[in-house]
């Protein structure tokens, strides 16, 4: 079972950082594991997009890094804080400790 959260922040510089938690209940129904990523939309731009993409100078550092790694850099690359990424996931365990008690 996949469960998701999205969350959009807007940063000073006007740009929109969308946080998407994804949680995937494990067979046995021990533990949800929680994945986090996050796209950007400055205010130039009509869609989210990946923070660090093709033509972006840091690019190399991802495409050789572990999966962990690489979404740690597109956080870091997106300008939000950890703050913000507490939030997000503080929000999506609320909703599925909500969903739980249904």
């Amino acid at each position: 079972m996949k469960m998701t959260h999205e969350k959009i922040f807007v940063l000073e510089t006007g740009r929109a950082v969308k946080v998407v938690v994804e949680g995937v209940l494990a067979s046995d129904l021990s533990k949800v594991s929680i994945q986090v990523d996050v796209l950007i939309k400055d205010p130039k731009d009509d869609e989210f997009r990946a923070p660090i993409g093709l033509t972006h100078p840091k690019y190399w550092k991802l495409r050789g890094a572990d999966p962990e790694k690489a979404s740690s850099l597109q956080i870091q690359y997106s300008g939000i804080t950890r703050k913000h990424i507490r939030k997000a996931v503080r929000e999506f365990d609320k909703m599925n400790t909500l969903q739980a008690q249904h």
